[in-house]
């Protein structure tokens, strides 16, 4: 008989690689045995490698480290690369991602995002340490770009448009980070493809579950804990997870009774399967957030007044991609729905207010790659339904809940768009000139933004941009009322230019410095309601009136405005960023001013026609950095914002009045450390992080209240502290 040669059998090994001395993980390094089996360490280190049984050698590379021979001892190993010293020749593979040509957008890396003090490991509470965001009170979520309202950025996730950014009180993203790939912030300029936005724009999109086997890990915090969960499922592949917090309780008994707190919960289920190249891939996924507000006066005994506030959206899609060579299609499906509802309690008697609304929409674009460039286009749905405000009174005679006279409204927007983009000698030269035209069912109106985005290469290193465009916004649903609102509103629009420079990454350095101007127009203003009383007052800003801004696309409050409000916005953006080895350093700077006018006036080009906006914030600084120190790794943030403007009080006889926006609150001062302590462990990793906000305890003023008390009967501006010192302290699992 023949020799017939029997195949050796095969053993699954798996390990951590580390930069010895530091502990640090070490991602992208290249793990191969002797008969050429090879794998790659992920973001944590962690690498899984199907091996013959009859071998026992390892060796690994990694870029900046000394090669390393590693001896197969179990099923588990754990390996430590040495930093090389060695200057001699060295070869290296280097990618750059194509040029989009595209307004400059920012960026923080995961690793970054992880270590930033103050950010507590969420990708957007990192982001707001970015040039051209502007600072909230309290922090308390939503995102201020470039001067623009919060209303004005829309914020979208696979492709799905979601209310809001962050879970109120703004301490975290409603989505975990640890579940995204990537996140991108366009503070102006973006392309065709987005609309019925007039400022900025935030996309995140999510990272594909892991397909080898089940994974658990999570988070155990302070203010709130997670779990996740991810393997294989039918071919494909299931990420799963849930946060919940319990801030409030624990924050409560440090603040003014007055002062609202946040709790809330989140979950996420996310599917992948198939392949773009074969019949495509789809993305079935369900996502969820709920949050809930209160000051703790509410529904304490002996307590005469309280409000708090309930919000709940979720969202169902499910995106497909699909590939033939150059030509690339996008699909994305989604239905959801938003709940927001009040509930205030005063003398023993409590209303509630709630306006469900539906959303869904449909996107889809095709982009064809040439050697000149590329084509690309597509189309934009969305729809909606707004049901009647309900209010209930509890402890009066008016009965049980009942609608009070708004309507339902439905309507459809859908739009076309498309861009070309032409690149010139090379990659030196582009120009992508777009245009999208857009019918807005609320209004019967169709708009056509025109916009341009170019971009030229000066040197090896530098790079200019310009972008130059229209960006529409349809009013609300509920501005359009035809009971309480305003049905013959019309939408706004904003005029959008900005020039940057930025340089490639060397030597681990980042910068870029951009300056904008926006001009807008036909914003709608609150304004009187034909054939009533006038008792409106001028804008005085606030933070009443701050926070409204945030939540009045999701409220569905029914409000006459009329389209007579004018805005312009103008500054500078500089970011230096720097990551090399055990150092991380960043430092961004925003010169910025904003105005506003509410009325149409004789002299619109006088500066008495024009007011700041509640949020303009003149000088915004984010100092930032961290070290490695053996296991340890160390780091602060230092932030330095302008007061926001405030309309001051002042007695004339027995008469207050206010003086609309004639002062300025005082400058905003912040201090965070971090320091985070890393364990690799065979089955994972465990890193315990204590992120403290506000370490100095400074008391920021937040706001002005005119108040009596018994040390000034005639009243008084009375101080509205910010948040004492906050410390988010937790422990992360993270599976291999």
């Amino acid at each position: 008989m023949g020799n017939v040669a029997v195949a050796a059998p095969m053993r699954s090994i798996h390990g951590v690689v580390l930069a010895a001395g530091t502990k640090r993980p070490i991602e992208g390094a290249t793990v191969m045995t002797p008969s050429g089996d090879i794998a790659a360490t992920d973001l944590d280190g962690y690498f899984q490698l199907d091996v013959p049984a009859t071998e026992h050698d390892l060796s690994v590379e990694a870029v900046g480290y000394a090669s390393h021979a590693a001896r197969i001892m179990g099923d588990s190993i754990r390996i430590e690369l040495a930093p090389t010293e060695d200057k001699g020749e060295t070869i290296e593979i280097q990618g750059k991602a194509p040029e989009q040509t595209k307004s400059l957008s920012y960026t923080l890396t995961q690793d970054e995002i992880r270590i930033l003090p103050g950010a507590g490991n969420d990708a957007l509470r990192a982001a707001q340490a970015l040039p051209g965001v502007g600072r909230i009170p309290y922090g308390f979520g939503g995102l201020v770009l470039r001067g623009t309202s919060p209303r004005d950025t829309s914020i979208y996730i696979d492709g799905i448009e979601v209310p809001m950014a962050f879970h109120f009180g703004g301490m975290t993203s409603f989505y975990p980070s640890s579940m995204l790939s990537d996140l991108t912030l366009t503070a102006g300029g973006f392309d065709a493809s987005y609309g019925r936005a007039q400022g900025g724009l935030v996309t995140l999109t999510t990272r594909e579950p892991r397909t080898d086997k089940w994974r658990v890990g999570g988070s155990a915090g302070l203010l709130d804990s997670s779990l996740t969960a991810e393997g294989p499922v039918a071919g494909g592949g299931l990420m799963i997870g849930l946060r919940g917090s319990y801030f409030a309780p624990i924050v409560d008994p440090f603040v003014a009774d007055d002062i609202p707190l946040p709790t809330y919960w989140d979950g996420q289920i996310r599917g992948s399967f198939g392949d773009p190249a074969k019949l495509g891939r789809v993305n079935p996924m369900v996502f969820f957030s709920r949050d809930h507000v209160a000051n703790h006066l509410t529904g304490l005994p002996g307590h005469e007044s309280g409000i708090s506030i309930n919000s709940l959206f979720i969202r169902a899609a499910a995106p497909y991609l699909k590939t033939w060579g150059p030509l690339t299609l996008h699909i994305v499906p989604w239905v959801g729905m938003n709940k927001l509802s009040f509930s205030s309690t005063s003398d023993g008697q409590s209303e509630t207010f709630t306006r469900p609304f539906y959303p869904g929409g449909l996107r889809a674009d095709l982009t064809r790659d040439t050697s000149w460039g590329h084509l690309r286009g597509g189309l934009d749905a969305e729809s909606g339904y707004l049901s009647q405000t309900q209010v209930g009174d509890v402890g009066r005679s008016v009965g049980p809940a009942h609608t009070n006279g708004s309507a339902t409204t439905t309507w459809t927007d859908l739009a076309f768009w498309g861009e070309g983009r032409l690149k010139l000698d090379g990659e030196r030269f582009a120009i992508k000139p777009g245009l999208r035209v857009e019918r807005y069912g609320l209004t019967g109106e169709v708009v056509v933004d025109p916009r341009v985005n170019i971009h030229e290469q000066l040197t090896d290193t530098l790079t200019l941009r310009e972008s130059l465009g229209r960006f529409h916004q349809p009013p609300t649903p509920g501005d359009v009322d035809p009971v309480d609102g305003n049905p013959n509103l019309k939408s706004s629009y904003i005029d959008q230019a900005s020039i940057g420079i930025d340089r490639e990454p060397q030597d681990g350095w980042v910068t870029s410095l951009t300056g904008f101007y926006n001009s807008g127009h036909n914003l709608g203003v609150s304004m009187p309601t034909p054939g009533q009383i006038d008792s409106s007052q001028p804008s005085m800003g606030g933070l009443g009136p701050t926070f409204e801004l945030l939540l009045e696309k999701q409220l569905g409050f029914a409000t006459f405005r009329e389209n007579v409000g004018r805005m312009r916005s103008y500054g500078a953006e500089l970011m230096v960023k720097r990551h090399v080895g055990r150092w991380f350093g960043l430092a961004s700077y925003t010169w910025s001013k904003s105005q506003r006018t509410d009325a149409p006036t004789s002299d619109v080009g006088s500066m008495l026609s024009w007011h700041p906006f509640e949020l303009d914030q003149r000088h915004n600084l984010n100092l930032a950095g961290s070290v490695e120190l053996g296991a340890w790794r160390l780091g602060a943030r230092m932030q330095l914002v302008s007061g926001n403007p405030y309309s001051p009080s002042i007695r004339t006889g027995d008469t207050v009045t206010q003086v609309p926006f004639g002062g300025t609150l005082p400058m905003f001062f912040q201090l965070d450390l971090r320091a985070d302590r890393r364990w690799s462990l065979p089955w994972g990793a465990l890193n315990l992080y204590l992120d403290i906000q506000n370490v100095t305890n400074r008391r920021n003023v937040e706001g002005r209240e005119f108040t009596y008390d018994a040390d000034h009967p005639l009243g008084y501006d009375k101080d509205i502290p910010g948040l004492p010192l906050v410390p988010f302290v937790g422990l992360e699992f993270i599976p291999r």
